[in-house]
């Protein structure tokens, strides 16, 4: 199997300044690493990809973030970058992003997990 090593998704992500970036990554590379131990590195990052761009964080596909303490600790340790991110990405789309009854910290969590995998998947498999 390809290692992780033959793909930096750090340099590859145009949003690598956040401090939670490498948490991100560090979670996409496991997934990737262990999708279908059948398959190459590549091909699972993709396969992984797309399950989450199919069903998102809310399908329960990261672990990480399923459980709301998990993800509480989690935003609370990166709440300046993940609110940045949000009103950034915002500022890009021209519009507001609205939260659909969910805690304002796991909306703001996997919205940005989302996104950050959205753009590796772009950036590696549409380019």
């Amino acid at each position: 199997m390809e290692t992780t090593k033959n793909l930096n998704l750090m340099e590859l992500s145009i949003y690598s300044n956040y401090s939670f970036s490498q948490s991100f990554v560090d979670i996409i590379n496991e997934k990737a690493e262990n999708y279908d131990k059948s398959n190459t590195y590549q091909s699972n990052l993709k396969n992984f990809l797309e399950d989450l761009r199919y069903g998102g964080c809310m399908s329960g596909i990261i672990g990480e973030f399923i459980y709301n303490t998990d993800i509480k600790a989690f935003y609370i340790d990166h709440l300046d970058d993940l609110e940045e991110f949000k009103n950034e990405l915002e500022d890009m789309l021209g519009e507001e992003i609205k939260n659909r009854d969910l805690p304002h910290y796991t909306f703001i969590v996997w919205l940005s997990f989302e996104e950050f995998a959205n753009d590796l998947y772009n950036t590696i498999f549409e380019n």
